[in-house]
């Protein structure tokens, strides 16, 4: 299925292959399932997603990683040990890329993509503490 929607499709997925991503594939982004109604309530635009992953769209391209050593701000980078969009070795690439007196990098074990359905206390903590510092 990934192969297909990355690969093959290359940007036009049919709406079949669209449902079936959403049904078979997000499941598993996440260890607690996600609120089944969470599509219904989320403005979703088919088009945005075909431009972006278009042959010649910005997803094939698309790379801020050189540019995040020009981060000014404090930054938080929170990821899931389990990840499997966004793996967690490239999640600490992106955190050691960042200025490293303005970064703070929690890794979340046993949480997939989403750290924040996985983990809401720990996450909503170390947000919290994150904005009081």
């Amino acid at each position: 299925m990934a192969r297909r929607r990355f690969l093959e499709v290359q940007g036009h997925p049919d709406q079949a292959s669209l449902d079936a991503w959403r049904r078979l594939a997000l499941p598993l982004c996440t260890r607690i399932p996600r609120d089944p109604n969470m599509a219904h309530r989320a403005v979703s635009r088919s088009e945005v997603l075909h431009w972006f992953t278009k042959p010649g769209g910005e997803s094939h391209t698309f790379n801020m990683f050189p540019d995040l050593v020009r981060i000014q701000c404090p930054t938080l980078v929170m990821g899931g040990d389990d990840d499997p969009i966004h793996p967690i070795e490239s999640q600490a690439d992106i955190a050691a890329a960042l200025p490293p007196q303005l970064v703070q990098f929690e890794r979340f074990p046993n949480c997939g993509h989403g750290v924040i359905p996985d983990a809401p206390e720990r996450a909503m903590a170390v947000i919290r503490g994150f904005i009081q510092h």
